[in-house]
C-alpha cells in the first residue's frame, strides 16, 4: 500500500496532497516602493524602538552599515524573542506611523 502524501495547510493542520492543487503565486520580495517609502525615510526596529533609516529600495542604514530588514532582525533580535529556525520575515519586524511595513504592504495589495 503506498503511502499518501500530506501536507501542511496554512493552519498547521495535515492535508492531503494531491499533487493537482494549484500552488498560491510567490509574493514579490518586499520593497520600500511599494508602500510608497524613499531613502531618507525613518522606520522603527518595534523589537527595540531603534530607528534606522531607509537607504535604499530594499536596504536600511543603521550606524553607517547597511542591512536589508532580515539581515537587521537577525543580527538585532534579542535573545528572548528568537526563534529557532532563525529565519525572520523582516517587514514584521518594522513600522511606519504605528503599523508594520508588512501590514502596510497589504494594505496596499488589498487596495489595488
Amino acid at each position: 500500500m503506498a503511502k499518501e502524501k500530506a501536507i501542511a495547510d496554512a493552519n498547521f493542520e495535515i492535508v492531503p496532497d494531491d499533487g493537482n492543487a494549484a500552488k498560491k503565486p510567490r509574493r514579490a520580495p518586499f520593497k520600500f516602493s511599494m508602500i510608497g517609502l524613499k531613502p531618507g525615510d525613518s522606520i522603527t526596529f518595534e523589537s527595540t524602538g531603534v530607528i534606522v533609516k531607509v537607504a535604499s529600495d530594499n536596504t536600511i542604514e543603521y550606524n553607517d552599515k547597511e542591512y536589508t530588514l532580515n539581515k537587521f532582525v537577525t543580527i538585532f533580535l534579542p535573545d528572548e524573542k528568537r526563534i529557532p529556525a532563525g529565519t525572520y520575515q523582516g517587514p514584521k519586524f518594522f513600522t511606519f506611523k504605528d503599523k508594520t511595513l508588512w501590514a502596510l504592504r497589504l494594505e496596499k495589495e488589498n487596495n489595488e
